[in-house]
């Protein structure tokens, strides 16, 4: 049994991170079937792992350092990361040493490496006394990604986009129609609303009403992108949770949603549900499944690698590989053919097609369009949106960065752009 009340979480905390690790799978993944010693805390000591776990994930590599110093060798990886999240809680997030390390002995005794319980002891006492956090240097990304974004942006740009992933992201709200009374936020020039005090999403004003889901303002700008689309018919392909189903249909369009997955359609129609807005929602392969009629519109919001979002999923560089990124390409660029191509009937004659995925890499955004643009004939529409700065404007459409805004809090990394067959 926990010999302190702080020890249960803080054992959650790091069976979450292992759980990443060994599966390879986001934390997402891994919270709906999460470890046992996760599933039995309370709601508000399940939260907390949760944070510990996320932040030590967004933090681990300023902990490295520190650890470095005060190490001759690197421990088992269990240890280390025992070491990791007690590095982070004491100067990251400012809790108590004591505590903190006396919970870290336990855990790694409980890790069956009983023998370095001493030297834990004695590394964090040491770090804790000799401090530096906030003078450790901003983590670098994997060789593979930093390397592409350094190709796409140059070293100074690709610097600010790790500085940017060292801090959570806000929280913004996609509104169903109003405002709801008592929420309170910023409204973004896209249209988002920003949380000032993002508590509770299910405790918010309107949240029971369905008034708002979460988005991020990046997430939101796709859609925006078709205008509007009341009474028109609109795919959206791959398109659980579910964010830009419900705005399309907030708009007044005749939804179809589909996805591969069952389990993350079940997430969809629990959103929808909730919100009062209604989809026709068809569970299918987007490679074969072949509708009625043809579409006026498609959204295509592809399966990526999510190197776009990496400030609210922080274990994605440690789960990444570039193997798999090169798969998501090849997966891109045949879902592209098959809503570009005529002869697929996904699309009627001068029907439009947004493209979008939330990746920083050019290889899955303004390299995909160009490469479909040369199989296909197609055309790129002008996009604007208000509030984002020029530097968005790129070649093949628009680009969004986590620097962006950053005297708001930033922005996940997406591209977008929109086609329509050539007459």
């Amino acid at each position: 049994m926990p010999k302190s009340p702080s020890l249960a979480p803080r054992m959650a905390a790091i069976d979450l991170i292992a759980s990443v690790i060994g599966t390879r799978m986001g934390l997402g993944e891994v919270l709906p079937r999460p470890p046992e010693s996760f599933r039995d805390l309370p709601p508000e000591a399940r939260a907390r792992a949760q944070r510990l776990a996320v932040e030590t994930f967004r933090q681990h590599g300023r902990a490295d350092t520190l650890l470095r110093r005060a190490m001759r060798k690197t421990p088992p990886e269990p240890v280390l990361w025992v070491l990791r999240l007690a590095v982070v809680e004491m100067l990251g997030l400012g809790a108590p040493a004591h505590g903190v390390i006396n919970d870290a002995v336990e855990l790694v005794r409980r890790e069956e490496f009983p023998k370095l319980a001493g030297l834990v002891n004695a590394v964090l006492r040491q770090v804790a006394e000799v401090g530096g956090w906030d003078a450790t240097p901003v983590p670098r990304l994997p060789d593979w990604l930093r390397g592409a974004l350094q190709n796409a942006y140059g070293a100074k740009l690709t610097q600010a986009i790790e500085a940017a992933h060292q801090h959570p992201a806000p929280v913004d709200l996609t509104l169903k129609a109003g405002i709801p009374a008592g929420l309170e936020g910023e409204m973004l020039p896209t249209g988002s609303l920003r949380l000032h005090d993002p508590r509770q999403i299910s405790a918010l004003p309107g949240y029971t009403d369905g008034a708002f889901w979460v988005q991020d303002a990046a997430a939101a700008m796709p859609v925006q992108l078709l205008g509007d689309v009341a009474g028109l018919r609109v795919l959206d392909l791959c398109a659980a949770p579910g964010g830009k189903t419900m705005q399309l249909a907030a708009r007044g369009a005749q939804v179809t949603a589909l996805d591969i997955s069952a389990a993350r359609m079940a997430r969809l129609r629990e959103n929808l549900t909730r919100t009062g807005l209604a989809a026709d929602l068809v569970t299918e392969d987007a490679l074969t499944w072949q509708p009625d009629q043809p579409f006026d519109a498609i959204l295509l919001d592809a399966p990526c690698s999510a190197t776009g979002t990496i400030r609210r999923h922080p274990e994605l560089p440690l789960i990444r590989a570039r193997d798999e990124v090169k798969a998501l390409q090849s997966l891109q660029a045949a879902l592209l053919d098959r809503v570009l191509d005529p002869a697929q009937g996904l699309l009627r004659p001068g029907g439009r097609v947004v493209y979008c995925t939330c990746s920083l890499l050019p290889s899955e955004g303004e390299e995909q369009i160009a490469s479909a643009l040369e199989r296909h004939s197609a055309r790129l529409l002008p996009l604007d949106l208000p509030g984002l700065p020029p530097e968005a404007q790129v070649q093949g459409g628009l680009r969004t960065r986590p620097d962006f805004w950053a005297e708001r809090g930033g922005m996940d990394g997406f591209f977008m752009a929109m086609l329509a067959h050539v007459a």
